[in-house]
């Protein structure tokens, strides 16, 4: 597979196709590999946490627009209409075009998906085998062929499952890329807009370790922080920043301590910003981003004043003795493919 020349063309990359196409699975490693923000168009189609209801389509216009002033991304979904209107800010296209029954059977892998109904569920997959006999509908193979064919820039059409993980493992490495600039996962915007992003930048570096110095250090009478430990930059442990409004608020580190499973440390939030639910949108972003690498299993060690925190978050006790109570949680994760 030839690729356009990447410190251009792989600014900004709409990925298109039918449910349980791989769209999001392709979506994720192109965004690993060249450090690019992901943006899932479900994430902004539908209210948060109420699968099946749609949000106002006058803020998810909105939002979709300003996910696209971006200067890179990584954009996957099955909306013809929003991919439309991302068209001009888009510098490749793909298209995965896989049989029917290929995504049927993806989508029955991975099962139900978090509030989804099984009556919902069968609706998805009958929706899904209609991908081809739809017609006047911005979510078609009629739609996304038109789209792709009217597409000036590099596109790729990929048919087959080879072909998409060869597209995954062709793209150009990390290095010829900048450094991740966006946030990740974004509450809708507007006023108290909220998001966990990872800590990326120098100022984002002080932003954490100064959460972290003040409310694990300072406020509990400890000295010693060390703003340089180890931990903090190995490979698999990924410190996370909570930006209210692009202010700093709070702070956590994910730790990937095997495939499925990975502990949360350090959680804290600034004194100024505590018992106001903020806590609880850190544990939300941080959990979103656990799933986009296939962890199933949380693990904390909590102090033992933040257990009732965690018991609120569905988190249950598997060890209650010593100052540091053991918790876990169990997530629904997509599968790898």
């Amino acid at each position: 597979m030839t690729f356009p020349n990447p410190s251009a063309a792989f600014d900004r990359i709409l990925i298109m196709g039918n449910g349980g196409a791989g769209k999001t699975w392709l979506a994720r490693r192109i965004g690993e590999q060249l450090h690019h923000p992901v943006v899932h168009l479900d994430d902004m189609h539908w209210e948060p946490a109420r699968y099946g209801i749609a949000r106002d389509r006058a803020l998810r216009d909105e939002m979709v627009k300003t996910a696209a002033e971006r200067d890179v991304w990584v954009m996957e979904g099955v909306y013809g209409q929003l991919a439309n209107m991302v068209f001009s800010r888009t510098t490749i296209l793909i298209w995965i075009d896989l049989p029917e029954e290929e995504c049927i059977a993806n989508i029955k892998e991975r099962g139900i998906q978090g509030s989804e109904s099984q009556t919902q569920f069968d609706g998805l997959l009958n929706w899904v085998a209609e991908y081809r006999s739809r017609t006047n509908n911005w979510n078609s193979f009629e739609t996304h062929a038109r789209l792709f064919s009217v597409f000036s820039r590099p596109k790729f059409l990929l048919s087959s499952r080879e072909a998409v993980t060869d597209f995954a493992t062709g793209c150009p490495p990390a290095s010829t890329r900048p450094p991740m600039k966006e946030p990740i996962f974004p509450n809708g915007g507007g006023k108290n807009a909220w998001m966990v992003v990872p800590v990326m930048t120098e100022q984002q570096w002080n932003a954490y370790h100064d959460i972290r110095r003040a409310v694990l250090f300072e406020a509990r009478g400890l000295i010693g922080y060390e703003a340089n430990h180890p931990d903090d930059r190995r490979e698999g442990h990924f410190p996370l920043l909570l930006l209210l409004e692009n202010t700093p608020v709070g702070a956590a580190r994910l730790d990937l301590m095997s495939p499925q499973t990975a502990c949360v440390r350090t959680v804290a939030i600034r004194a100024e910003c505590q018992g106001k639910g903020y806590g609880r949108m850190l544990m939300a972003g941080l959990e979103k981003i656990a799933s986009q690498h296939g962890v199933k299993r949380l693990v904390v060690n909590a102090a033992r004043d933040a257990v009732g925190f965690y018991e609120a978050l569905e988190w249950t006790v598997v060890e209650a003795g010593g100052e540091s109570p053991v918790l876990t949680k169990e997530l629904r994760t997509r599968p790898q493919w």
